[in-house]
């Protein structure tokens, strides 16, 4: 390591999933709920403050929840990666998340990944699972609803502080979980244009943020013309600019061009979040002649108007 502490910063993806029930619904049902465990399970068990650990992201896979860390300071990095070997990060997260799911016998399998290196199979040797963490910089902030979620808990940590009335609307709308208050959650648009309508060859869809299959279904798609959607969306994506869609094509080049694509499509929706949207990729590809694929995305069934 050749950078002092002070400016030492890397990331890793953290995959946590329970076989007692899938963690990607009730995130999507309980968000704040669940991102406060993950905070609290996370901060407690390292002895950290969030700015030397946080949560940059949480994607939704098809079974597990795949958070983004980021690191400031090479000793909070190995203070995690202790936490992890000696299990736990698993015992907190299972207490936290049992905790706030009312299920307390949960279990959750966890795994460090950083670009599809398993940290899992190395941690004994700490150096290594240290370069690797370091090798990966994060290219975005944290991501605008996170952020949110961070300035609503402050706000409850500190009206918590002050006694109140039981019977008070204020003490009967402070649960985190929306579950509880038979609401649905809020659901932050970050400057989105998450639910308008657009066009595309004389018919309306939704714009909505993209999801697994969309990557999916690029990826196998767009075969070659990968760089030149990359180019195009790099006009409004800070995370693709030059020289990142070289530097992904060099890094994968063994992989083919369907993890080229796949990863390309993954950085842009890392960075932007729920920016990240259907019509910003069919616009790129409409801009490079790829109507067909354009097509395909827009007839996937949740993509259609109801």
């Amino acid at each position: 390591m050749t950078s002092s502490p002070s400016d030492w910063v890397g990331s890793v993806y953290l995959y946590i999933q329970s076989d007692s029930t899938s963690l990607p619904a009730q995130y999507d049902s309980c968000r704040a709920s669940v991102y406060a465990a993950l905070s609290k399970a996370l901060t407690d068990v390292s002895r950290v403050s969030t700015n030397s650990l946080e949560i940059l992201k949480i994607n939704r896979g098809d079974r597990e929840l795949i958070l983004h860390l980021k690191f400031c300071g090479q000793e909070t990095c190995k203070s995690f990666l202790q936490d992890y070997r000696e299990r736990r990060i698993h015992q907190h997260l299972q207490n936290q998340l049992g905790h706030c799911l009312t299920m307390g016998s949960l279990i959750v399998h966890l795994e460090l990944k950083v670009d599809g290196e398993k940290l899992d199979t190395i941690l004994e040797n700490e150096n290594q699972c240290l370069r690797y963490i370091f090798s990966l910089k994060p290219s975005y902030q944290k991501d605008d609803e996170l952020a949110e979620l961070d300035r609503n808990l402050m706000q409850l940590s500190l009206c918590s502080v002050t006694p109140q009335n039981s019977n008070s609307p204020s003490s009967q709308g402070s649960s985190l979980c929306p579950s509880s208050q038979g609401s649905p959650p809020h659901t932050l648009r970050s400057g989105s244009s998450e639910g308008n309508t657009f066009r595309f060859l004389g018919q309306e869809y939704v714009d909505r943020p993209l999801t697994a299959a969309h990557h999916q279904l690029f990826a196998n798609s767009v075969g070659r013309s990968w760089k030149k959607v990359g180019r195009t969306l790099k006009k409004d994506c800070r995370a693709l600019r030059d020289p990142a869609i070289e530097n992904l094509a060099f890094e994968h080049e063994k992989e083919g061009l369907y993890e080229q694509a796949y990863q390309m499509l993954r950085r842009f929706i890392d960075c932007e979040g729920r920016k990240a949207t259907l019509q910003r990729l069919v616009d790129a590809l409409v801009d490079n002649e790829l109507n067909g694929i354009a097509e395909d995305l827009l007839a996937l069934p949740e993509n259609e108007l109801k």
